[in-house]
């Protein structure tokens, strides 16, 4: 699975590779598995939203992701 223009668009503009965002959701040989809108969860397309709607998923991950690190 490959992620979506969107997903590397918002992985861009946060400062992450798509290899890291993979490697920090457990796909330790940097490839993507997740879905493509940018959910470590390979079902969120259809599952989370359906497929014409923004993943609300990839922004909040983000979000977390730079909360956590402003603590450390």
């Amino acid at each position: 699975m490959r992620l979506n223009a969107e997903a590397r668009e918002q992985l861009r503009e946060a400062g992450i590779s798509q290899a890291q965002w993979a490697r920090e959701n457990y796909f330790t040989d940097g490839r993507w598995g997740g879905d493509a809108c940018g959910c470590p969860d390979d079902r969120c397309i259809g599952f989370h939203h359906d497929e014409d709607d923004e993943c609300g998923c990839l922004p909040a991950l983000l979000s977390s992701r730079a909360t956590l690190r402003k603590d450390l």
